[in-house]
């Protein structure tokens, strides 16, 4: 061939047929490579029929990726599930199928190893073999995860098989210059800030942490100094305005959004961290490029989950205003979060874990429903389930239908808002541990249509308890404001309220009763400032108790075949009684009106004590020995237009209302007022109705005004003063 010559036209078309050959080559190898990758599935599917058959399903290649499933070789093994994950997901796989056996996840090198991990990937369902095992390798690292998912990581499912802890045969020696040595970070699954995740029908036990720990990840950070602010505030349109005590940004460049961040969603959002110089809470207010005020927020807190903001689509930048007199040594750190949103836990085991099943951090709409979640213990919380936040906000958790089982404590939350808890079963606690508690600093919580069995709930605050059952269980309402309990069905269980805020404390629609054998006294004890407590049943062997309140309103109490009890102060209203001895026996004032006292005795034993019984009715309808009303000791006692119709099938010499001991008119007296004013007697035998002589000396005249008296008679010393006292031989007929 001449140098520099053109090649024939014909030479051209034959070098173009070789490399279309070529590549007809290259692609019949891939697809031979496809093809076995088929077939091999096809094998597996033959070997097990119940490995689903999954539109665009990759099944681990143990062989191709150095994969061992015997539980050895844990960095080969590791590295190879990661390097499959990659390819999977650059090959557009959406599933991941691992087969049957044990895969040991290697300890790694240190506490921030990525490699020792099992890295997920986005738009991918990890799907285990129902007989696959994640083991982490035993180790000494006092952190350490087995699964991840960092904030980049959406749209994920984990489903199927067992991950598996070295609790058991972890060293707990060791321990990092940054920790205290409690070896408490050993996680099952870590997820650190991602988005639409399901993790359901998985096992996950034996973890030195948590089995599950939903947290979130810091995306940006600056800091607001004192050259980025200036004296002043903003009004509700976000004007300038001079305000005594505020001071506010102005610096652009330090509180716009133009990092790249701000165009994904899940990372659109600010928070105010670590305050210095300022105090209290701040406002927020957002505005477009061109200066139009979109919006404010007030009322923001750091650190907090009610500092937690999302940004306005259409906003470019932001001014915030603190509480400060002066701009000198302000520092405030200006942050961007990714929390774990849209996360759902379902039909999962998690047990055996020592810190928590679940801890709830940074999130928002977490769905945790129908698990199991048993026997956590081993180093502090030790709960079922905890939401504690820290900085990052922890909203919207919906925990639903599941059971909590020999937790050392069942549920705890710290920090956060907004859960609500329904249709769980809570079991024993390990210990007698705390049970389920919901602290001051969390907001918002519904808990629902639950059962409570050989457990206890506590709240100081901010929670809804409505239409629960309690079984051998207690549940305390420690004060606080925004508590409401509608509807507790209770078996040997106790109740507890102490009112610490006006109004904090809401209670109605309470039933107590007992088991055929209880071995204890239950009921419910009230303490503190004044509380209503509306339409409560006791039975059998329950009783009211605690200090009691004057000012406290008892509406529409039932009390059936209780035990004698002694009746705390306050103002029992339309309430009634089967089968009762109460004593009245607390100082202060108790007062009932338009009650129903069936086979009821009420006797005062305290010489502070205040008493009126208006408007309400006494019968017997047995044999019911003794009298109705018996003021023993008493500063007062008033019995004002009441009813007795009282009974006995044998004579009965004691009066239906007494005033005095027996045999104490030679004593000193300790009822020191009493008048007896506008009642019905009645009984169907002859007796006493109204008798004084036990009154003791030095004892005031006791008035004795408008009674009616059937078949009954009086029987008062000469100084009572007896008026318009009507007496009729004959009995009425009711």
């Amino acid at each position: 061939m001449i140098i520099g010559s053109k090649k024939p036209f014909y030479t051209i078309i034959i070098l173009g047929l070789l490399l279309l050959l070529n590549a007809c080559k290259a692609s019949q190898i891939n697809n031979d490579k496809d093809e076995s990758e088929l077939s091999a599935n096809k094998q597996l599917i033959e070997k097990d029929n119940e490995i689903p058959i999954i539109k665009n399903m990759y099944m681990l290649d143990l062989k191709r990726w150095g994969i061992h499933n015997d539980g050895t070789h844990p960095k080969e093994t590791t590295k190879g599930i990661n390097d499959a994950l990659q390819w999977a997901s650059e090959k557009e796989y959406t599933t991941f199928y691992i087969p049957e056996g044990t895969y040991l996840i290697t300890k790694g090198k240190s506490v921030t190893d990525h490699d020792a991990r099992i890295n997920l990937v986005s738009n991918m369902t990890f799907l285990l073999d129902k007989k696959a095992i994640i083991q982490k390798e035993k180790n000494g690292f006092e952190i350490y995860s087995t699964l991840y998912l960092d904030s980049n990581a959406k749209n994920i499912k984990i489903t199927g098989g067992t991950l598996r802890g070295d609790r058991e045969a972890h060293d707990y020696s060791q321990k990092g210059r940054d920790t205290d040595g409690t070896h408490e970070w050993g996680n099952g699954i870590t997820i650190a800030g991602a988005s639409n995740v399901i993790i359901e029908n998985i096992k996950i036990e034996n973890f030195t942490g948590d089995g599950i720990e939903i947290g979130g990840s810091t995306i940006y950070g600056d800091y607001i100094t004192e050259q980025d602010l200036e004296l002043g505030g903003l009004n509700d349109k976000g004007e300038e305005i001079t305000a005594k005590g505020k001071i506010r940004s102005n610096n652009y460049d330090v509180t716009n959004f133009k990092e790249s961040i701000y165009s994904n969603p899940h990372y659109r959002n600010l928070m105010m961290w670590i305050p210095e110089g300022v105090e209290g809470t701040y406002d927020l207010f957002y505005f477009r490029k061109d200066g139009r005020f979109i919006k404010g927020e007030k009322d923001q807190r750091f650190n907090s989950t009610w500092g937690y903001s999302r940004i306005p689509k259409d906003a470019d930048y932001f001014r915030v205003v603190f509480n400060a007199n002066s701009i000198e040594n302000v520092k405030v750190n200006r942050m961007t979060v990714a929390v774990t949103e849209d996360l759902t836990i379902q039909n999962c085991d998690i047990g055996y874990n020592r810190r928590q099943g679940i801890t709830v951090g940074a999130s928002d709409n977490i769905k945790i429903l129908n698990n199991k979640i048993h026997h956590t213990e081993g180093t502090a919380p030790e709960s079922g389930i905890d939401i504690e936040p820290g900085f990052y906000p922890a909203i919207n958790t919906l925990i639903k239908g599941n059971q909590f089982l020999n937790n050392s404590i069942q549920m705890v939350f710290s920090y956060g808002g907004n859960a609500t808890v329904e249709d769980n079963y809570f079991g024993p606690n390990v210990d007698d541990g705390m049970g389920f508690s919901i602290n001051p600093a969390y907001y918002g919580a519904t808990v629902r249509n639950n059962k409570f069995e050989n457990t206890n709930f506590v709240t100081w605050g901010n929670t809804k308890f409505i239409k629960n059952s309690l079984v051998s269980s207690s549940a305390s309402f420690e004060g606080g404001s925004g508590v409401i309990v509608d509807g507790i069905n209770g078996v040997d269980s106790n109740l507890g309220f102490t009112q610490t805020e006006n109004n904090g404390i809401k209670v109605s629609n309470i039933i107590l009763k007992s088991s055929q054998n209880p071995t204890d006294t239950g009921g419910l004890a009230v303490y503190g400032e004044p509380i209503q407590l509306e339409s409560i049943t006791l039975k059998g062997n329950n009783e009211i108790s605690g200090d009691g309140n004057s000012k406290n309103v008892y509406k529409g109490f039932t009390f059936i075949n209780t035990p004698e009890m002694n009746l705390i102060p306050g103002e029992f209203t339309e309430c009634s009684t089967n089968e009762g001895t109460f004593e009245l026996g607390f100082p202060g004032k108790i007062n009932f009106t338009k009650c129903k006292f069936k086979n009821t005795i009420l006797y005062t034993y305290n010489s502070k004590t205040d008493v009126t019984i208006k408007n309400s009715s006494f019968e017997n309808d047995k044999g019911f020995n003794g009298p109705s009303v018996l003021a023993m000791e008493a500063k007062n006692v008033n019995v004002l237009d009441n009813t007795f119709n009282v009974k006995t099938v044998e004579k009965d010499e004691s009066p239906i209302i007494q005033i005095g001991r027996d045999a104490s008119e030679q004593g000193k007296t300790k009822v020191y007022g009493a008048t007896i004013k506008g009642n019905k007697l009645i009984s169907n035998i002859k007796r006493i109705g109204i008798d004084s002589i036990n009154g003791g000396m030095g004892a005031p005249a006791y008035l004795v005004e408008n009674n009616k008296l059937y078949n009954t008679s009086l029987n008062l010393v000469s100084k009572d003063i007896n008026l318009n006292n009507k007496i009729y031989k004959k009995l009425i007929k009711n």
